[in-house]
């Protein structure tokens, strides 16, 4: 069968748009929407946990896995301009130094700004970097740079069951939105806590997250938790991990969603 010149340039552009789609920052890819991005606006009637300021970390926040650790983490400059950010600091080792929401949710829509900067003080936005934002204490919402040869390839690379914006271990992305170490991302999402029945579990957690503006999980169930926290009836907070390397935080907030069944 021959192809008609105008079926020879449908075909290209198709394929120019799936290449184009595939390497686009996540401003430039279908459905990007701007309201969930980096610097997405509290609503009204919002929790913000964290706002730059000291008070924000000593009203809201508390260490885990013991509550009764001294807040270790630090208040330090944003590596993109002068405001004050949130640095994981505590321990090399993961699931040490955590820090959490006094507060316990059910149901809410939330966000949180991050940026990978790689090795903590080094001053440098080059290395790898891991962190990770829990929904409910238990599911999270993985945070890792790219390893190896993917780095020479942002917008290409394979984002498996334990790199960024999957579910840890449980589900990937359906979506790659990364930008490079040193600029914002953002985890903007709506979660619903599991529903139970006494001790026996009806339903699954659920979420929705949009990664830098990009949906990439639609309403999906969330079994598998992680953090040394088991799947309980027991409501949890919104917990930003410290794994060993410097990952800044902004701009991060809840608003309950007390409307739902």
């Amino acid at each position: 069968m021959k192809f008609t010149n105008t079926a020879k340039q449908i075909t290209a552009l198709t394929l120019f748009a799936l290449i184009h789609n595939a390497s686009a920052k996540p401003e430039d890819k279908p459905g990007y929407d701007k309201s969930k991005d980096a610097g997405a606006k509290a609503p009204k009637g919002a929790d913000i946990l964290f706002d730059g300021t000291q008070k924000s970390i000593d009203s809201n926040w508390e260490m885990w896995p013991k509550s009764d650790m001294k807040i270790t983490w630090s208040l330090v400059k944003s590596p993109t301009d002068d405001t004050k950010v949130l640095m994981t600091n505590g321990g090399k080792s993961w699931g040490t130094h955590d820090l959490v929401t006094k507060k316990k949710y059910k149901d809410f829509e939330g966000h949180v700004d991050f940026v990978l900067c790689g090795k903590r003080g080094d001053d440098s936005l080059e290395g790898y970097s891991n962190s990770g934002v829990y929904l409910h204490n238990r599911y999270e919402i993985q945070i890792e740079s790219p390893k190896g040869n993917d780095t020479k390839d942002p917008y290409n690379w394979k984002i498996g069951p334990h790199g960024i914006a999957a579910f840890c271990m449980e589900r990937v992305p359906d979506i790659n939105a990364w930008r490079p170490n040193g600029q914002w991302h953002s985890f903007h999402f709506i979660s619903k806590a599991a529903r139970w029945d006494g001790d026996k579990l009806i339903e699954p957690a659920r979420a929705t997250v949009w990664w830098n503006g990009v949906k990439v999980h639609d309403n999906v169930q969330i079994k598998k938790a992680n953090g040394g926290i088991k799947v309980t009836p027991a409501l949890g907070g919104l917990k930003l991990q410290e794994h060993g390397q410097d990952v800044r935080f902004r701009n991060v907030w809840i608003r309950e969603m007390k409307d739902t069944k």
